[in-house]
């Protein structure tokens, strides 16, 4: 079993984390880091470090009732294809044993330069019980689909949870769409 902690400003999970983010994630997705480490002091969020001898990712979770919205999910890259992304989907799965758990990624485009990425994340998604929810969500002019493990989702329901994250201020510049599709 692996050892979680909770990240906290100034420590060396947080320098890792951040590093992770600006590595992995495309620029108009990643958060600044100030602004999940403040949010996190909310009781609905988790930001957490996961170890095995040593930092092997992190995880930030935003939680309104039963739903839980996996806004990152990172594997250190000295680790990745290790197991590790599925370890650390196991242990937020024990963390939150009864509420749905869904996340975002990016839709599949053959046109895109990383869509065999693309295509990986989300068999990786798939092999861990998640779902596509024919939900698309457009943030900040990036396309993503909805993966849910557990029952169904709704859009008003994630846009609740999206207002309870980024609350009104930061809620009023952040610009995002949910849309269902009629993929499935």
């Amino acid at each position: 079993m692996m050892e979680i902690k909770h990240i906290k400003k100034g420590t060396p999970d947080a320098i890792k984390a951040e590093e992770l983010i600006t590595s992995l994630f495309p620029e108009s997705e990643q958060i600044p880091m100030f602004f999940l480490l403040s949010r996190a002091k909310k009781d609905f969020i988790d930001f957490l470090a996961f170890h095995d001898s040593e930092f092997v990712g992190f995880a930030y979770m935003v939680t309104n009732g039963d739903l839980t919205f996996i806004n990152y999910l990172a594997v250190n890259k000295n680790v990745q294809s290790k197991g590790y992304g599925s370890k650390i989907l196991a242990e937020i799965k024990a963390l939150y044993p009864k509420n749905r758990l869904f996340l975002n990624l990016e839709v599949l485009d053959e046109n895109a330069e990383n869509n065999l990425q693309r295509i990986k994340r989300r068999a990786f998604y798939e092999r861990n019980g998640y779902k596509d929810t024919g939900i698309i969500t457009t943030v900040n002019g990036n396309t993503l689909d909805t993966m849910i493990l557990g029952d169904t989702v709704s859009p008003e329901e994630m846009h609740t949870l999206f207002k309870k994250f980024t609350g009104a201020v930061v809620g009023f510049f952040v610009k995002y769409k949910l849309s269902k599709t009629d993929k499935l």
